[in-house]
């Protein structure tokens, strides 16, 4: 019998006080502590909102998710869903694929993605991620 894996989408703000800089630290920390804890997924930023989606074994999961609310570089924090997500990972070869810039051409509205249903949410993040440059 498969294991299942759990998952998290969430939008977050950039806290007050932490500039870009600090999000090249995040997305490097996040890599070093994915590739350890078998996590898998995408970090988007548009300058000033984060929005991610990351995957892995539940009792991992349910430790980054309580680390990620209590991350004082966050602010806002909504979690759009977290759950058992089946399986199969969205995306497996990404420990944590990074997009910033000029995602508007995606048509992914990070702040419009906090407000969508929870389906909405994931095909509308999903879609987008696609034809992103990740790194």
């Amino acid at each position: 019998m498969p294991s299942f894996l759990r998952s998290l989408l969430y939008t977050s703000r950039l806290a007050a006080g932490y500039g870009p800089t600090e999000v090249g630290r995040i997305v490097k920390q996040a890599r070093e502590m994915n590739a350890i804890h078998g996590i898998t997924g995408v970090l988007v930023f548009d300058g000033d909102w984060f929005a991610q989606y990351v995957e892995g074994a539940p009792e991992a999961m349910l430790v980054l998710e309580s680390h990620l609310q209590a991350d004082p570089r966050h602010s806002d924090f909504r979690v759009i869903d977290s759950g058992l997500s089946g399986p199969e990972r969205r995306f497996p070869n990404w420990v944590m694929g990074y997009a910033d810039g000029d995602i508007d051409s995606t048509g992914l509205n990070i702040s419009a993605l906090a407000q969508a249903d929870t389906y909405e949410a994931l095909e509308r993040f999903a879609q987008a991620v696609k034809t992103l440059d990740i790194l």
